[in-house]
C-alpha cells in the first residue's frame, strides 16, 4: 500500500476530532456565558442590580432622601379602615361633575375627588362608553368630610336599630375611619331614565369590575374579604391605590388591607417586582418610618419613583422600571 494511500484513509478522522474539539469548544462558551451574564463595569454606589422581569437586566444608581414623617398619613395608599383614622381631609380636590366629560356624570358638584384619582376615572369611564355605549353610570359620592360622615353614620345606625339590625358600621363606616374622608373613593349609581338604582357589577357595569386595575382602582371591599375589611360587601365602593398596585392586587385577589400587610416583607434589597396590566415593569419595596419628624428613603437616581404612606407605620416606594 503507497504512503499516498495511507493519508487518504485517516482524513475522515482528522474531520471527526476537529469536529468534537468544534463542539467542546462551543458548549464551554455557552456555558461559562451563561453563567457569568453580561460584563457590568463596577460602581460602588450601586446598591443592587435589578434581576430579569420580570427581571430587567439593568444597574439603578440610588441616592438616600428624606422624607417627611406627615407625609405617612397621605397619598392613595393609605390604609383607612375601622382600626386606622384617616388623619387628613382630603387632598387636592376637584369637582368630578366639572371634569366628568360626557361618558358618564356625578350627582352634583360637591362630589369631589383627589384630582390624579379624577383622571384615571375619567379615563377608566371613558373607555367603558367606549366598549359598551353606556353613560348611565353616576358617581353618587366620592369625598365626605368627617362631619358628612357622622350625620350619614347616625341616620344608618338609627334606621339599622329600628329594623333590629345591625348597627350601621357594617356598611358605613365609623366618622374619622371612612376611605371616603381621603378623596381616593368613590361610590358609583346607575342613573336610567332618572330612576338611581344600584351599581352592581353585572351586565354592562361588569367591565369596570373586570378592567378597573387598568385605570389603579380596585373594588375596595369584596365580598370574599369582609372578614379582613370588616365592611359588608359593597358592589358600588371603588378605591384608588394607583395602577402597580391595583394590578397585584387583582393579579393575586388581595384586598388593601392583604396587599400593604404583604408589601412590608420587601426592600430595596429584595423588592416586589410586578408587571401592571399595560406590561410595564415595577419594584415595590417598604420603609419603616423613623423616630422623629422625618425617615431616610432610599431611591433611584434616575428613574421615577412614588412615595406613598401606608398610614401607619412606613411608606411604599414605587419605582417605574419600564
Amino acid at each position: 500500500m503507497s504512503k499516498k494511500r495511507l493519508i487518504k484513509n485517516k482524513q475522515p478522522i482528522y474531520i471527526a476530532a476537529a469536529f468534537f474539539i468544534y463542539i467542546t469548544a462551543a458548549v464551554f462558551i455557552f456555558v461559562f456565558a451563561a453563567n457569568t451574564g453580561p460584563i457590568m463595569a463596577h460602581n460602588s454606589s450601586v446598591l443592587k442590580s435589578l434581576p430579569n422581569i420580570t427581571k430587567p437586566d439593568i444597574k439603578k444608581d440610588f441616592i438616600v432622601t428624606e422624607v417627611d414623617n406627615s407625609k405617612l398619613y397621605t397619598g392613595p395608599l393609605v390604609l383607612v379602615n375601622n382600626n386606622y383614622s384617616c388623619r387628613f381631609d382630603g387632598d387636592n380636590l376637584v369637582s368630578v361633575l366639572s371634569n366628568a366629560g360626557k361618558s358618564y356624570t356625578a350627582s352634583d358638584y360637591d362630589v369631589k375627588v383627589n384630582k390624579i384619582a379624577m383622571n384615571a376615572l375619567n379615563s377608566m369611564m371613558q373607555d367603558f362608553y367606549s366598549n359598551t355605549q353606556n353613560k348611565n353610570v353616576m358617581v353618587s359620592s366620592a369625598y365626605r368630610s368627617k362631619e358628612l360622615q357622622q350625620e350619614l353614620y347616625d341616620e344608618d345606625k338609627s334606621n339599622a336599630n329600628s329594623d333590629s339590625k345591625k348597627s350601621g358600621e357594617e356598611f358605613v363606616a365609623i366618622p374619622g375611619y371612612s376611605e371616603h374622608q381621603t378623596g381616593y373613593a368613590v361610590d358609583l349609581s346607575v342613573l336610567n331614565d332618572g330612576i338611581i338604582s344600584v351599581f352592581d357589577n353585572k351586565g354592562d357595569y361588569s367591565w369596570v369590575l373586570e378592567n378597573c386595575s387598568n385605570y389603579g382602582f380596585v373594588l375596595r371591599y369584596p365580598e370574599d374579604k369582609t372578614a379582613i375589611t370588616e365592611i359588608g360587601y359593597e358592589t358600588w365602593h371603588y378605591r384608588y391605590v394607583g395602577t402597580p398596585h391595583a394590578a397585584y392586587m387583582a393579579q393575586n385577589n388581595l384586598c388593601l388591607e392583604e396587599y400593604i400587610e404583604q408589601v412590608k416583607s420587601y426592600s430595596v434589597d429584595n423588592p416586589l417586582y410586578i408587571t401592571d396590566n399595560s406590561l410595564n415593569s415595577w419594584m415595590v419595596y417598604f420603609v419603616k418610618a423613623e423616630n422623629g419628624s422625618k425617615t431616610s428613603v432610599t431611591v433611584p437616581k434616575d428613574c421615577e419613583y412614588q412615595i406613598n404612606g401606608n398610614n401607619n407605620d412606613g411608606f411604599v416606594i414605587s419605582v417605574q422600571l419600564t
